[in-house]
């Protein structure tokens, strides 16, 4: 029998297949939305072109620029647009930013969104909402920003290039490894989580034979979505807090940063049933060590320097996360941690707790 928990869980309806896309126009229509705000990356323009043919006279306006951590001042620009076009509905295809900036719209409107993911990032799963501003990125929790649905189509992301597939694998399995140890992690999130590094792992190594695989694309999107459900129950913890203060602050990509990051992180972090659960699910003898080399073979960036932050910028990152988190980890266990993943070394082996 499980030890005593409580599990918080999100619904979203979630349609999932090759050839999705195309249903988009109706799951818009079933939340009755008939002014709908498109958002798009500019990699995902042409599945925003169907899309914005699909809803005919649904349609009422389109954002095509996004930026990562949605900076305060594209938020503000996307809930003027918003209003604006008296929009009464979202529709963010693409990556996390497009994801994000609809959801910055929602967290002061309330207006539903059907999210199109074309990355892995996970964040169309979860009520979590971010914004930059000063230099420095907020994170909160509102139901108001949760998708209403979310349409998983395989064959949006085929033609995603290895580099930006890879990096955003990382990111949804540092979701998938911090909902494991976080305060509010229970059975149920482990168990989620686990099957989503075992489907996020499959489907990386899958891509890396070949870039189009249909079904490789699909693991990835499954896991993805799992990794972000188990994130939206369990929250975030150490790992998360720190790659939200070196990419809001330094600017450093948000994927990337997370696999610099979370290999050290969960050397010191991991718990130990859950570590043997996501050791089998990667194939791998040692978890820390197990995701470096992961990362390395997908040739994700696994050093803080190489994606530019200086030694400066590391030191004062040190001394900020301390000062601000003195709960989380003591200062030497800190400079250790970011200090590795500075320098982007592996892990030692048997390192992990």
């Amino acid at each position: 029998m499980p030890e005593s928990f409580v599990h918080t869980g999100f619904s979203s309806r979630v349609v999932f297949g090759a050839g999705t896309l195309d249903q988009v126009a109706v799951e818009v229509e079933l939340l009755e939305i008939s002014r709908a705000l498109i958002i798009a990356t500019g990699s995902a323009r042409d599945s925003a072109d169907v899309v914005q043919l699909g809803l005919g006279d649904r349609f009422a306006g389109r954002i095509d620029e996004v930026r990562q951590h949605v900076p305060i001042e594209r938020a503000e620009a996307a809930r003027s647009k918003a209003e604006e076009i008296k929009a009464d509905g979202i529709v963010a295809i693409g990556g996390g930013s497009a994801i994000g900036l609809a959801k910055a719209i929602a967290l002061t409107s309330g207006l539903p969104i059907v999210a199109v993911p074309t990355t892995y990032a996970g964040s169309e799963m979860t009520p979590v909402w971010g914004q930059t501003a000063d230099g420095s990125k907020t994170t909160g929790t509102d139901l108001a920003v949760l998708p209403r649905t979310v349409v998983y189509d395989p064959v949006l992301s085929r033609g995603l290039p290895l580099a930006v597939t890879a990096a955003s694998v990382a990111n949804a399995l540092a979701h998938c490894v911090e909902a494991t140890w976080t305060v509010k992690a229970d059975p149920i999130t482990e168990v989620t989580a686990v099957e989503g590094a075992r489907a996020l792992r499959d489907g990386l190594l899958a891509v890396i034979e070949d870039l189009h695989d249909l079904d490789a694309r699909g693991n990835l999107l499954y896991g993805a979505s799992l990794a972000g459900s188990a994130l939206a129950s369990a929250g975030t913890g150490l790992h998360h807090k720190l790659c939200h203060l070196l990419g809001g602050t330094y600017g450093l990509p948000h994927a990337e940063t997370h696999a610099a990051v979370l290999p050290h992180a969960t050397a010191l972090k991991a718990v130990p049933r859950a570590r043997a659960r996501l050791e089998a699910a990667l194939q791998t003898d040692d978890l820390a060590t197990g995701l470096y080399d992961l990362f390395t073979t997908a040739g994700v960036p696994t050093s803080l320097h190489a994606l530019g932050l200086t030694e400066d910028q590391l030191k004062e990152a040190i001394h900020t996360f301390a000062e601000s988190n003195p709960t989380l980890i003591d200062e030497p266990a800190l400079t250790a941690l970011l200090t590795r993943a500075w320098a982007g070394e592996r892990p030692a082996e048997g390192s992990t707790p």
